[in-house]
């Protein structure tokens, strides 16, 4: 694959969501830093450290260049997220580099400021918004040339410049060229040599214009110098981008070598030598090309490649134009261009590689970002809306943060540098103003207009004046003003806007708009401008004094003014969003308008009330902001004072009501912001309050009743209370303003069934000022009026109506004159009400009764009488309700009737069904009735009754008067009795729910009133009922409350059975739902396992057969009633815990005994198997119910109680200790509950007794509980356990490798989200209580994580014991990182490359861990140091080696080898623990793994273990059966073919860490072999699942390559050889090409996915034709088919014929090469040909000069090799033999005597015996007679010779035949390469190197829903993408492109604008 950094910036490009696109741009930043600053820290870090870093290095910054190059192209793109993602890489970038200061030149101390010196400032370029307006092209969406050529990239600094003044030109801004044109100037020789520089570099530029008709040339297409350049050749430059700006350059004149300089002039050689200096060669190269993997061109990484050819033009000298003035010049002068290419600089021009600039170059001592901003200049002038935008983005991040010395350079003194800071500033500032004025681009999303671009460039602007003198920033103020008046005396008016005009004169609103969003920011971030000013000497700041008013005067107050003249103006405008703006403007002065300028207060509030009087329709969205200002403005006691006063303003009795229309408002932040601006009103004691009447009361009821959201009603219902409260402090106001019929309209609102329609004819509706009757409004209410269920849910209508509910019973209680009066008022309604036949008017009406009874408890004084002793009303109510309760519910409610009278009609059409099917006489069917009554009380009407008749007696009798032969066909009418039959159940159900809610409505009004009742039990009965079946959790929650209510009743009156009875029922309420609180009966079989990480554990097929029949008995309407109840129990408990608080348990005795029972019965104690006896005989399903209930009663416990809890910790640890997997479950829920209600004292508990159990080898129940609650608490805690994290994750690490699946896969998961938490754990307190000894112990956890998370801080391990061996640093780095993994029970792959020692390395672990656990041994004697053997796992031919390597090495450890026959092996067996390292084979594995899968090992090395990279073989399974405390991997090649592999490796280290083999396969694997043919379309994936692999395995693997670490190396070069094919191969080949099996070869080899069933017959006919290849005897196996074909082949056939040597090419290949070297001929004569290898004189004499290593694949070809070529054709060449015959014994021995005996030339090997683990360091030629299919198996045995103890330069020679499939496994081989490359890269070399603070992300395994987002998200764009051809229109259609949605606008508000500056 590509770089990391392609991978990067094609994530930031493609990324499927904002999150992936910002890490990507994070790690950007990080990589992009890094050049600059060694150590990337944290942002805030480095913010903070900042200001002190020394001067950066010039090569850094030029590579940091090179990254920021690579990123601003993106900036270009259509897409906004791409655009931002870019801009947030710029930003990171920014903010982690350090601060480029200037450096002051020795000797000036003069820091004195500018301002304090009477210094000259400089001009602010010359600026008229006027002519701007009249002359400049405007900036529209775009220019409408998306479809010419795209120019080139910007080639150097001098490019820019003349691209921005054609920029300018295109505006029309020519008459400004002066502007940001002093530079030329000041800067002296050096920018005239850089124009003259220009001039040479810019001869072969072309125009623009022409660019159109010309084509442009570019020199990065050369494929040959000869070759003329294609029209095609550009590469495409800016995705996105139509900017016909900057022309396309040719490479800059870079003469290379000293002799060149000749010809240049003195200025250029200096020139040249200045450009030489390091540093000054940021390059900026070409952006990936947009359309993806198909375009003719990719982008390299700028930099990346090392030949650079240059290019020159040989007429350089003559095409230069005399003059230095503008010399337009014809095309036809135009020289053709000429490519010589550089001799010195190496062969032809690679097509892929970017062309490069340096245009963000700048000169040395320069502001190090001046090249990158005057590149964004241009872009600003774009005609192109997202190019301004994405420059204006970063050029805001840029200023934000780097800018405080903009335009500053080295050596000048710092009054100087403040002069250059002010004009780089002002300039600055100008272009943008230039913006501010010509751009038009408005979207027009929701309710308002966002102007992306004005809004962007105006915080672009606004980070610029951070760092700008005052002065400057008057100067821009002034110019804002300018644009805001408009009050030039216009000459013409602008044609190009038709739009939007004011009638008295053309104002261009897009211009007032820009000015003002200009002043919004500027106020915002300066507000020192409006503040008061003590300078009293000199000048201020040097303003110049404008006729005669001195400059001091300009002060605060004048800007102040100014800038609210300016709103005043802009909150005057027709245009409603320039009003918006003006409002927001004057929100960040509020305070200084108010306190500096009271002269202007009622001017602003005039207007303001004038702008909301004005609001014409109901889409103004200016609303919400002014009415924001004045609820600021009305908090101050100046504007009260104003409002109050009716000489300065109009009265509030006036005002208020203005505001009364936008109480329905359409926008619902305007609804909120009416209802708090008339409640701040309200709330000021000096404001009038006579506006508040009967009228407003009805907006506010009204309110209630239809608003869905519930921030608008509870801020409608304070606002009702306070205006109550007003109007009841004047005697019979509110009798004057509630009347009779408001209080007949509201209840009548309130009353309306739900479902019904509400009648909103009687709604009060206030009609704006002026409003005209024709306009219609948008009706926002519309849906909760016509109470459509389908459009609002049950929910929101009863939340509505409960809240108007409470605000008749606020008025109730607040009616002052008396108690009777208010009854005689309210009794008609609501006694009428309550004895309604409806359920819902007897419901609110009992709603009301409870609320009016809460309020008066509220208002009145603890000892006064209660409102039923008062209160005739109360008294009656109370007994209606009671007698209701104790008699039976009515027959029916009101609201049944429509369901009954649908019954009664499919009862008809039932019976009439006999008539018409069945012929039945009409008379034989009885009278249902024609009317329905729902009381049933009726004669002859239809009842529910008479339905059961229908569908029962009176069906069967005519189902019985029917034939036999019409009874058999009777399913269509037994069909619509079904249908009948489920009508009256539903009927029924309706039923039950209308009595349960009314019976609950009433109870808890009766208990409200606190009446004692004869019998409690039908009270009771009503709440409980409530409580248990109310769907509606509102409603529940009252049951809830009233449920508190009369347990507090009762307590008052020393009732204690009912409250104990009650807590009862709640605890089984709360234990009917079988998901919280599982049945013991069903799951006490289970034994072991872990039930919380279901899923994550393999082999649990005991439970899942337990949970399908758990599941089979639990219908899902029983499961969803349990749930309800459950949930209404839970509520009960927080009501009570909220009523009682620490009194709870003395209330309600019984309650503790309800809770804790069965754990005190249980638990008590301490022996696990007695508990586990109680828990299987009698208690099993008591204790899980007293966890549930603990579990649900312990987060509202009062902290009084919480010492009851704590009591009864060890009880619960010993369910957690169960040998029952339920009630360990059970228990780890609890108690994780617990530590989350109560973290110090639990996790204290868990740290000192739950902890230790996780170590517990002998006992797995301990462990699987342990981990169960760790997993738990990981899961509930989450932040909260930060400060217990260290704890937890070294022993939660080390059960990641326990011998239990499920433990292994649960730690694995929890240890996944700790890791997660230790950045933040840094820096907290010490949790209270802890001991000494805990807070020690968590410093040395500390160390261990900063150790893992930071490789350089790994402790070097010191072997304890003497290794026979001088070790290298980076094998002794390799010790040190097992030493590692070994302390902390982590497992590892060490890969280094072969031939780096890893067996040497692997050898001092084992010799070093087993002499620590043997000495450990004698000290303590401990269980966990007991002496374990070693186990090392290799191919048979390398069992010898490492026998003979461990005795060579050591002393310490005796080895024994476990090989040989069945019956001498398990001889062998028992003398296991005499030794202490174990050499076996894996063939021994497999067959013996019955015997060897008991042992307990200390280590298991796995070498050569990409052997068990395929999980389904019986060899892999065998591996993993073994049980070692440490596991070990050794391989060269961890990724052979593809990354499934690796999950194998892992699945035996740590299984689960990477997931099951399925999820791995769908995460990483698929996205990946997807992307082997590079398509664009799945790259992202790719990329994505390539780098996050990457990550979560990087910790694991330790790789380092030999060129990197073994300088004493000698090089490996290799070189294919390519052989054509004999005559008589070519003839064979031919012929089986052309039969069918050929052409399944063929087709396999060419499709990505082979059928099924083909695969084998394929494989066949490949292994035919690679056979072929090598050697036609190999196929001809018989005398006939020999001669077959050798007549087909017209050869001549003669005995003896195929052992000729030429029918073999690749023999004849061999034998040259072996004569090449030396062997097998006369010395004299090799040394005459030699031309292949590098000849050394030797000292050998006899001997041949070079030893070759033969790998073939098969035997057959050993065989031939040693038969017809050394005996036939080379008899002098001594050879030894090894493959698959020779004894594995024997093996070992053939190596030593081929390494120890120069005088044999070669040995014979195949690729499988000899590839791996062998060192031949005696060769120094490979040659490969075959290849395999496996890349990784050649690079194994090729570096069998090259590895450590080699001293000459291996060559290795493959023998490839040409055109033949040998050339097509050598393409495959490359695929594979790439892939292994990318996930085990350099970054493995060593802890240091591998980011392993990236460990924390590294365990992140994304959740399945985050998976299935993904591949819905895949899914959708691989349908839009194969939709489009759906049809002409379509793709029309697709053309146009889609605005963004509103969401991409929401950075654009000034909040985050300032909390991004840290600000609020």
């Amino acid at each position: 694959m590509t770089s990391r950094l392609d991978r990067l910036l094609l994530l930031l490009d493609t990324g499927s969501s904002a999150s992936v696109r910002s890490t990507a741009a994070k790690q950007l930043a990080q990589l992009a830093a890094k050049s600059v600053i060694t150590d990337v820290a944290i942002e805030e870090d480095v913010k903070t450290a900042r200001a002190s870093v020394a001067r950066v290095d010039p090569t850094g910054w030029s590579e940091l260049m090179a990254v920021v190059a690579r990123i601003l192209p993106y900036l270009h793109s259509k897409s906004h997220d791409t655009r931002t993602a870019a801009s947030v890489a710029l930003s990171h970038i920014f903010g982690l580099v350090p601060l480029w200061k200037p450096l002051q030149p020795d000797g000036d101390t003069d820091t004195s400021s500018p301002q304090s010196a009477d210094v000259s400032s400089p001009e602010f370029p010359i600026f008229s918004v006027q002519e701007l307006m009249q002359r400049g092209t405007l900036l529209l969406s775009s220019s409408g040339k998306e479809f010419t050529k795209p120019s080139g990239i910007l080639a150097n600094s001098a490019e820019v410049k003349k691209a921005r003044k054609e920029a300018m030109s295109r505006l029309g801004l020519d008459f400004l060229e002066s502007v940001g044109g002093g530079e030329d100037m000041d800067l002296d020789k050096e920018l005239a040599a850089d124009e003259m520089e220009a001039e040479c570099e810019n001869n072969d530029n072309t125009k623009a214009e022409e660019e159109e008709t010309k084509p442009v040339s570019s020199p990065t297409a050369v494929d040959d110098p000869e070759v003329d350049m294609k029209e095609d050749s550009t590469p495409p430059s800016r995705p996105g981008s139509t900017t016909p700006g900057p022309p396309q350059a040719s490479m800059s004149v870079a003469p290379t070598s000293e002799d060149d300089l000749s010809r240049l002039s003195a200025r250029e050689r200096n020139r040249l030598k200045r450009k030489r200096k390091p540093g000054n060669a940021a390059f900026v190269a070409a952006p990936p090309p947009a359309q993806g993997s198909g375009s003719k061109y990719n982008a390299t990484p700028a930099g990346g490649q090392s030949n650079k050819v240059r290019l020159v033009s040989a007429d350089e000298q003559t095409a230069q134009p005399k003059s230095r003035v503008k010399s337009p010049r014809s095309p036809v002068d135009e020289a053709p261009e000429k490519v010589v290419i550089d001799p010195t600089k190496g062969g032809a021009v690679a097509p892929k590689v970017a062309q490069q600039s340096n245009a963000l170059e700048v000169l040395p001592g320069m502001w190090i970002w001046d090249g990158v901003v005057k590149v964004l200049e241009v872009d600003l002038f774009s005609a192109q809306w997202e190019v301004r935008h994405g420059a204006a983005l970063a050029l805001r991040e840029l200023l934000k943060i780097q800018g405080k010395y903009g335009g500053m350079t080295d050596g000048l003194s710092s009054l100087e540098n403040d002069f250059a800071h002010e004009r780089w500033c002002n300039d600055l500032a100008a272009k943008l103003l230039y913006i501010f004025v010509l751009d038009r681009f408005g979207d027009f999303v929701s309710d308002q207009v966002v102007a992306p671009v004005r809004e962007t460039v105006s915080q672009t602007l606004a980070s610029l004046l951070l760092h700008m003198p005052r002065r400057s920033v008057l100067h821009v103020h002034s110019i804002l003003l300018q644009m805001i008046r408009q009050d030039f005396s216009s000459s013409s008016s602008n044609q190009h806007d038709k739009g939007k005009k004011d009638d008295a004169s053309t104002l261009v609103w897009e211009v007032r708009h820009a000015g003002l969003l200009g002043i919004k920011y500027e106020v915002a971030v300066r507000s020192d401008l409006v503040e008061i000013e003590t300078v009293t000497t000199g000048k201020e700041e040097g303003v110049k004094e404008e006729e005669g008013v001195p400059s001091s005067e300009l002060m605060g107050k004048e800007v102040l003014k100014g800038i609210v003249d300016a709103a005043v103006l802009g909150l005057g405008d027709r245009d409603d969003d320039v009003r918006s703006v003006a409002a927001s403007c004057l929100s960040p002065v509020a305070s200084h308008l108010v306190q500096r300028l009271p002269e202007a207060l009622s001017q602003v509030l005039s207007v303001l009330w004038l702008c909301l009087s004005d609001m014409k329709d109901d889409l103004s969205s200016s609303v919400g902001a002014v009415m924001d200002l004045l609820g600021k403005l009305v908090a101050y006691d100046e504007v009260i004072s104003i409002l109050a006063n009716e000489e300065l303003s109009y009265s509030l009795t006036v005002l208020a009501p203005t505001l009364f229309p936008f109480f329905r408002h359409t926008i619902s932040n305007v609804r909120l912001a009416v209802v708090q601006t008339l409640d701040s009103f309200m709330n000021v004691p000096s404001l009038p309050k006579d506006w508040v009447s009967g009228s407003f009361l009805c907006l506010l009821f009204q309110n209630l009743v239809v608003e869905e959201r519930q921030d608008v009603r509870s801020t409608t219902l304070a606002a009702w209370r306070t205006a109550i409260s007003i109007l009841t402090e004047a005697p019979g106001r509110i009798q004057n303003a509630v009347h009779t019929q408001l209080l007949l309209d509201w209840h009548g609102y309130l009353m309306t069934p739900i479902g019904t329609p509400i009648d909103a004819s009687r709604f009060y509706h206030a009609s704006p000022i002026g409003d005209d009757p024709g306009v219609e409004r948008h009706n926002v209410d519309k849906s909760m009026l016509a109470q459509d269920m389908s459009l609002v849910t049950f929910d929101t209508v009863v939340k509505a109506r409960v809240a108007g509910a409470q605000a008749l019973a606020y008025l109730m209680v607040s009616w002052k004159n008396s108690v009777n009066e208010m009854e005689e008022v309210f009794r008609p309604f609501i006694c009428h009400y309550i004895d309604s036949s409806s359920t819902y008017q007897k419901f609110f009406s009992a709603v009301i009764a409870e609320e009016w009874a809460r309020e008066h408890d509220k208002m009145s004084a603890a000892s006064s009488s209660l409102l039923i002793e008062k209160s005739a009303l109360a008294r009656d109510l109370s007994s209606k309700m009671l007698s209701w309760l104790q008699s039976e519910p009515p027959a029916a409610y009101h609201e049944m009737i429509l369901t009954l009278a649908r019954i009664h009609g499919e009862c008809f059409h039932l019976l009439q069904s006999f008539v018409h099917d069945y012929k039945v006489s009409p008379n034989a069917i009885p009278n249902l009735g024609v009317d329905v009554d729902v009381t049933g009380e009726k004669e002859g009407y239809f009842s529910i009754h008479t339905a059961r008749e229908a569908v029962g007696p009176i069906f069967t009798k005519l189902k019985d008067g029917l034939g036999r032969a019409k009874r058999k066909d009777m399913s269509i009418i037994n069909e619509k009795r079904n249908k009948v039959l489920s009508s009256i159940e539903r009927y029924t159900e309706m039923k039950a729910l209308y009595d349960n809610r009314v019976s609950a409505a009433f109870a808890a009004a009766f208990v409200a009133f606190k009446s004692t009742p004869d019998k409690v039990s039908p009270v009771v009965k009503g709440i409980m009922n409530g409580i248990k079946n109310e769907e509606n959790e509102d409603l529940q929650r009252r049951c809830a409350v009233a449920v508190a209510s009369f347990i507090e009743f009762c307590a008052h009156h020393n009732l204690t059975q009912p409250p104990d009875k009650i807590v009862k029922n709640l605890c089984t309420f709360l234990c009917q739902d079988t998901e919280h609180t599982p049945t013991f009966a069903y799951h006490r079989k289970i034994i072991q396992g872990i039930l919380s990480f279901q899923g994550a554990s393999r082999g649990a097929s005991a439970n899942s057969k337990d949970n399908t029949r758990k599941e089979d008995t639990v219908s899902s309407d029983e499961a969803s009633k349990s749930r309800l109840s459950r949930r209404g129990a839970s509520l009960a408990f927080s009501e009570l815990s909220n009523s009682f608080g620490s009194r709870l348990l003395e209330v309600i005795p019984g309650m503790w005994h309800c809770m804790a029972g069965g754990l005190l019965s249980a638990c008590s104690s301490d022996s696990s198997a007695q508990v586990d006896r109680a828990i299987e005989k009698q208690y099993g399903q008591d204790v899980i119910d007293s966890l549930s209930v603990i579990e649900t009663v312990a987060p509202p416990l009062h902290e009084e109680l919480w010492s009851r809890i704590i009591d009864i910790f060890p009880m619960i640890i010993m369910a957690l200790r169960s040998q029952f997997a339920i009630i360990r479950q059970s228990a780890a829920r609890c108690f994780a509950t617990i530590c989350d209600v109560m973290p110090m004292q639990g996790m204290k508990y868990v740290i000192e007794n739950v902890i230790p159990l996780l170590g517990d080898d002998l006992v797995s129940s301990n462990r699987q509980g342990a981990t169960e609650l760790m997993y738990h608490i990981v899961q509930k805690l989450d932040i909260k356990a930060l400060p217990y994290v260290l704890f937890m994750i070294v022993p939660v690490l080390g059960r990641m490798s326990d011998s239990d699946d499920d433990v292994r896969a649960t730690a694995t998961n929890t240890f996944a989200s700790l890791v997660k938490m230790v950045p933040l754990e840094a820096g907290l307190p010490d949790p209270p209580g802890f001991s000494e000894d805990l807070l020690k112990r968590r410093e040395q956890e500390r160390q261990f994580l900063t150790q893992l998370l930071d490789g350089n801080k790994v402790e070097q391990y010191v072997l304890p014991i003497p290794i026979k061996a001088e070790l290298r640093k980076y094998q002794q780095e390799g010790v040190n990182w097992l030493a590692f993994l070994a302390k902390y029970q982590l497992h590892g792959i060490l890969c280094d490359d072969m031939g780096l020692g890893k067996t040497l390395q692997s050898i001092c672990i084992l010799a070093g861990k087993h002499y620590e656990r043997a000495q450990r041994h004698k000290e303590t004697h401990s269980q966990d140091s007991v002496h374990l053997p070693s186990l090392i796992i290799c191919p048979p031919t390398l069992t010898g080696h490492w026998y003979y390597e461990i005795l060579k090495y050591t002393d310490t450890l005796r080895p024994m080898m476990y090989t040989g026959n069945a019956r001498e092996r398990s001889k062998l067996l028992k003398k296991f623990s005499q030794y202490d390292v174990v050499v076996t084979s894996y063939e021994v594995i497999r067959n013996d793994i019955q015997n060897l899968q008991d042992f307990n090992w200390h280590y298991c090395v796995l070498d050569e273990g990409h052997i068990i990279k395929n999980a389904k073989t019986k060899l892999t399974q065998a591996v993993k059966r073994i049980k070692a405390h440490h596991r070990l991997i050794l391989s060269g090649t961890p990724i052979q073919n593809n990354v499934l592999e690796l999950w194998s490796l892992f699945d035996f280290l740590m299984p689960g860490f990477l997931g099951s083999e399925s999820w791995f396969n769908e995460r990483f694997s698929k996205p990946i072999l997807s992307n082997r043919d590079g398509k664009a379309k799945t790259g992202e994936a790719a990329a994505l699942a390539l780098e996050a692999l990457h990550k979560q395995v990087l910790p694991f693997l330790l790789r380092r390559l030999k060129e990197d670490v073994l300088s004493d190396l000698p090089p490996k070069i290799i070189q294919d050889y390519y052989c054509e094919l004999s005559d008589l191969q070519k003839c064979l080949y031919d012929d089986f090409s052309k039969s069918q099996a050929g052409l399944n070869a063929e087709d396999t080899v060419k499709s990505s996915q082979p059928s099924k069933g083909t695969e084998v017959h394929v494989f066949q006919s490949l292994q035919y034709l690679r056979k072929l290849c090598n050697h036609p005897a190999l196929v001809l196996k018989d005398a006939n088919s020999i001669r077959e074909a050798m007549s087909k082949a017209s050869l001549k056939t003669e005995a003896g014929m195929l052992s000729e040597i030429h029918h073999a090419p690749k023999l004849l290949a061999l034998r040259q090469l072996l004569s090449d070297c030396g062997i097998g001929c006369a010395i004299g004569s090799a040394l005459e040909k030699n031309d292949v290898s590098d000849t050394v004189p030797s000292s050998t004499g006899a001997f041949s000069q070079h030893r070759a290593l033969i790998f073939c694949q098969m035997k057959q070809m050993l065989d031939i090799i040693e038969r017809d070529l050394f005996k036939q054709h080379m008899p002098s060449v001594t050879y030894m033999r090894l493959d698959g015959n020779t004894d594995a014994n024997k093996r070992h021995a053939i190596v030593q005597t081929f390494n120890s005996d120069p005088s044999i030339d070669c040995l014979l090997l195949t690729t499988h015996v000899g590839g791996l683990g062998l060192t031949l360091t005696g060769a120094d030629t490979v040659i490969f007679v075959e290849h395999d299919w496996n890349p990784m198996k050649d690079l194994q045995a090729m570096d069998r010779a090259h590895r450590i103890g080699q001293k000459k330069v291996v060559n290795v020679y493959r023998l490839i035949t040409k055109g033949t499939l040998e050339e097509k496994i050598m393409g495959l081989q490359r695929f594979k390469l790439n892939i292994a490359n990318s996930v085990v890269t350099q970054q493995n070399s060593g802890l240091a190197s591998m980011d392993t603070d990236l460990v924390l992300d590294l365990f992140r395994r994304t959740s399945e829903e985050e998976d299935a987002v993904a591949a819905m998200k895949r899914k959708d764009k691989d349908a839009s993408s194969s939709g489009a051809s759906a049809g002409p229109h379509k793709n029309v259609l697709q053309g146009l492109e889609d605005l963004p949605p509103e969401e991409e606008y929401e950075g654009l508000s000034l909040n985050s604008f300032m909390s991004s500056l840290g600000k609020e």
